[in-house]
């Protein structure tokens, strides 16, 4: 880095940071993450910094998680960043961010998501946390090229001051330009009572949709051209010239409560995402015995290692559209909820709070 990129960074607390020497190998992230065995006696204050709050539909899967996280005994408040990119805007909230920090003293900051949150909570004054989602590490979303790039590069900015970084998917983890042995591995939980199997039929009925047809699904949520709609569409043809009433049907803007209606309305869930995490749509389908046909994308195939009818496919909309025809014509479920079992969401919470009690560590070392 140049000399003066370097004073640059440095007047803004990033590369001071950088500098800074590893923690003592007591308090580094070791096979203790992956149980929640990380032990303290000190209560936990966390404040859950996002801006998923101002979107519609939000992001379910994150209260989801905070609320496990205080089914835990994890103390939890929450401060909303917004989704206003106004550098005015941007430099209130930094303020309000700090204010909030001084009056509630919570023991640590946990950023979920990265970019202009993970930004401003590693610069809120007091340690940090930051959880990479997907699109906070890596290209694809449907934005500018400038705007993703600057994202990107402010995720890995604020990683510099981070004192621990929780990525989705290993994926992720190599996408950090630096900091990956602070970083461990921890997709977001499912919930496994709410999404669970359940009859065909009656799920069709209260959605309306034929008994006998043969039905896809497919999650554009706010991002159909990154979610690949393209390619499954394309793929479609394929499979309408071999089932002439399979019907694909665009999930977006549901109430996140009928989100297993679907699951266990529809025969398959398709995934042609450009770039994903660890896309918790496939995760649920998972836990409702959903088959799910997805091209390589996030973590995907190892969420589908041993799921049988599921399969992994390639970016081609003839060898999808084959793919879904013969798990069409097979019309059963699949065995996806044995293989989603472990990442039940109060499983996960131990494995977070785990990381949290790392970080109390840390700071009683002096790192």
């Amino acid at each position: 880095m140049k000399p003066g990129r370097v004073n640059f960074w440095l007047r803004i607390g990033f590369v001071s940071e950088y500098r800074r020497r590893e923690p003592p190998s007591e308090v580094r992230l070791d096979a203790n993450l992956k149980t929640g065995s990380v032990q303290s006696r000190e209560p936990l204050h966390v404040l859950v910094v996002s801006n998923h709050w101002d979107v519609p539909g939000g992001a379910p899967f994150i209260d989801r998680q905070v609320a496990s996280l205080i089914d835990a005994g994890v103390k939890v408040s929450r401060f909303n960043i917004g989704t206003s990119h106004s550098p005015l805007h941007l430099f209130r909230k930094w303020r309000a961010l700090q204010k909030e920090v001084r009056g509630l003293n919570p023991l640590l900051v946990h950023a979920r998501y990265g970019t202009i949150v993970a930004a401003l909570s590693v610069l809120a004054g007091r340690p940090a946390l930051i959880t990479f989602n997907g699109s906070d590490l890596l290209p694809g979303a449907s934005v500018s090229a400038v705007r993703t790039h600057l994202g990107i590069l402010l995720s890995n900015l604020a990683a510099l001051r981070a004192r621990r970084i929780i990525c989705v998917s290993e994926e992720l983890r190599q996408a950090l330009w630096w900091r990956r042995d602070r970083a461990v591995v921890i997709p977001d939980g499912i919930d496994l009572d709410m999404f669970s199997p359940g009859p065909q039929d009656e799920a069709r009925k209260r959605l309306g949709w034929d008994l006998e047809d043969s039905v896809i699904i497919f999650n554009a949520k706010r991002d159909p051209r990154n979610k690949g709609v393209d390619l499954a569409e394309a793929a479609m043809k394929v499979v309408r010239s071999n089932i002439p009433e399979a019907k694909l049907h665009v999930v977006s803007n549901v109430e996140p409560a009928l989100m297993p209606m679907y699951y266990r309305a529809a025969d398959v869930l398709l995934c042609t995402s450009k770039q994903e995490g660890s896309p918790n749509v496939v995760k649920e389908a998972l836990a409702c015995n959903l088959p799910v046909v997805s091209v390589s994308v996030g973590d995907v195939p190892g969420r589908l290692k041993g799921v049988f009818p599921s399969a992994i496919v390639p970016r081609d909309p003839h060898a999808i559209g084959k793919t879904l025809v013969s798990i069409l014509l097979r019309r059963e479920r699949s065995n996806g909820r044995e293989h989603i079992v472990h990442l039940a969401l109060d499983t996960v919470a131990k494995r977070v709070v785990a990381v949290y009690r790392s970080i109390m560590g840390m700071r009683d070392c002096g790192t």
